[in-house]
């Protein structure tokens, strides 16, 4: 049989196979270049723990504290107190030279408030050391104004470290999305050809359908369980495989400029292991599994619950997928967090080498709910506004303004850093 007329006459050769790849290598390439910034202010939120106490008074301060607490009569420095009874007890140099037996001694006066409680109070402010202030910060050290904003990170990073602070970590984030995207793909057909289903990459649908959920198709499967287990499982093992380089990619974003190691090799080696540690793990492939799920399942979801179909309904369809995609960020995001401060403790604590110092103080790691809850109700403040009460006029001008209330934590508004 002649198959001539379905297939192409001119196969491409492999100059231009390799120009080919090149050219996507350089796409895929400008593209995390263009993204690093914000993923670097991204997570130096995510990481940051906010900081709960107020600077110190100066000593100068503390020390004539007592001083102006009491009475302004009694404002007194120490000198002061001395020369109103200093005049009884020094000599006269302009009375008579008659003997001293013809005038009647004078009996000396004691020292006023010399036992007073004003009197000991002051002493002990004037003489006990002064207390000792806050360490002075690192050079390196961020000095956020705004908690959730990601051009005041950006800012101060180009002010402290200039234009290598904003793109720090780009090659290992670049090596990290070619590697996950290899891994992922190989493990998919891999799993594809054993349990003998369609490949979930390989799409025999229209464009659409593929184009808005990541690639990935499972509507055309025999199985579509399977095909949806077979794509999400392959997922969690190319992230728990690359747990290492993303922990080493955190660790360069995080860390000053100036510090080294700065390559992705040196700072790999730096590392205690090259193995996941388990105390980080069920967030790690949670962190790569769950946005999967939500992508995969999304065609089979409009198409089996909601009956919306990519041709005969594209613009619902589209809008929804649109939907979709956002509810997944907002699930990924409280978990990145959570991750990215894991990474964190783990490149601090089992590191090799000096001490890691970081463009912010690290908040703790507890575990996926652990963390959660001690960034909603332990870490930082929040202010609440106060209940607005029912009042006539001449009570509401009577009454002073209260200001908002204080609590202890940031709410829920903290898992959902780095989105704006």
């Amino acid at each position: 049989m002649d198959y001539s007329e379905y297939l192409s006459d001119a196969s491409p050769s492999s100059t231009a196979t390799i120009k080919a790849l090149a050219e996507q290598a350089l796409w895929k390439y400008t593209s995390v270049f263009l993204a690093q910034p914000f993923d670097v202010a991204k997570t130096v939120l995510q990481v940051r723990a906010p900081g709960t106490g107020q600077p110190s008074q100066t000593t100068s301060g503390n020390r004539f504290r007592a001083i102006e607490t009491r009475p302004r009569a009694e404002q007194h420095l120490p000198y002061d107190e001395d020369s109103s009874d200093s005049e009884y007890d020094s000599p006269s140099y302009f009375t008579s030279t008659a003997p001293s037996g013809l005038t009647p001694p004078r009996k000396p006066r004691a020292r006023r408030r010399q036992g007073s409680p004003d009197h000991d109070a002051y002493s002990d402010a004037a003489l006990s050391p002064p207390p000792q202030g806050p360490p002075r910060p690192s050079p390196h050290n961020l000095d956020i104004k705004s908690p959730s904003s990601l051009m005041a990170v950006l800012s101060n990073l180009w002010q402290k470290e200039g234009a290598w602070g904003i793109f720090k970590g780009t090659n290992s984030t670049y090596f990290h999305s070619i590697l996950l995207s290899t891994i992922a793909s190989f493990t998919r057909s891999f799993f594809a050809a054993i349990f003998a289903v369609p490949d979930p990459s390989l799409s025999f649908q229209i464009s659409l359908t593929s184009g808005l959920v990541g690639g990935l198709d499972i509507l055309s499967s025999p199985a579509p369980m399977a095909s949806l287990a077979i794509a999400v499982s392959a997922a969690g093992i190319a992230g728990v495989l690359l747990a290492p380089l993303d922990i080493a990619r955190t660790k360069l974003m995080l860390t000053p400029s100036t510090h080294p190691p700065r390559s992705v090799v040196p700072t790999l080696n730096s590392l205690s292991s090259w193995i996941l540690p388990w105390s980080i793990a069920p967030v790690t492939f949670l962190h790569w599994t769950l946005p999967t799920f939500m992508s995969a399942s999304l065609p089979l979801f409009l198409r089996s619950k909601l009956r919306l179909d990519p041709v005969t309904n594209p613009t619902i369809y589209s809008v929804a997928t649109i939907i979709g995609q956002g509810l997944e960020f907002g699930v990924k995001l409280p978990i990145e967090t959570v991750l990215r401060r894991g990474q964190m403790q783990v490149a601090q604590v089992a590191g090799k080498g000096p001490a890691v110092q970081t463009v912010v103080e690290v908040g703790p790691y507890e575990g996926l709910i652990g963390t959660m809850r001690s960034i909603v109700y332990e870490e930082g403040e929040r202010s609440i506004k106060p209940a607005p009460v029912k009042s006539t006029a001449a009570s509401r001008l009577a009454r002073p303004v209260r200001d908002p209330e204080r609590r202890k934590g940031e709410g829920f508004e903290g898992l959902w850093r780095g989105w704006r």
